[in-house]
């Protein structure tokens, strides 16, 4: 989920690029070229690794406290 959002994140940069650069349209590589020419920095690899694990954290928190507080309100 996270991969599309990044992916739709890029075209949109790309296409802004496309129409905000002065360059002609035959200098201008595809957007599946221009991609690939983009190197991805190791920490970038590392920061959505992290975001992953604090999604998860946050879940387990939620469910951990609805399970709480589900199990307090039957007991009653």
């Amino acid at each position: 989920m996270l991969k599309y959002f990044r992916r739709r994140k890029k075209r949109k940069l790309y296409r802004q690029w496309v129409e905000r650069s002065s360059l002609p349209p035959e200098a201008i590589p595809r957007e599946e070229v221009a991609e690939n020419m983009i190197p991805i920095p190791q920490a970038d690899k590392q920061q959505s690794h992290l975001t992953i694990l604090y999604i998860l954290l946050g879940v387990a928190v939620v469910v951990l406290c609805t399970g709480l507080i589900l199990l307090v309100v039957y007991s009653i």
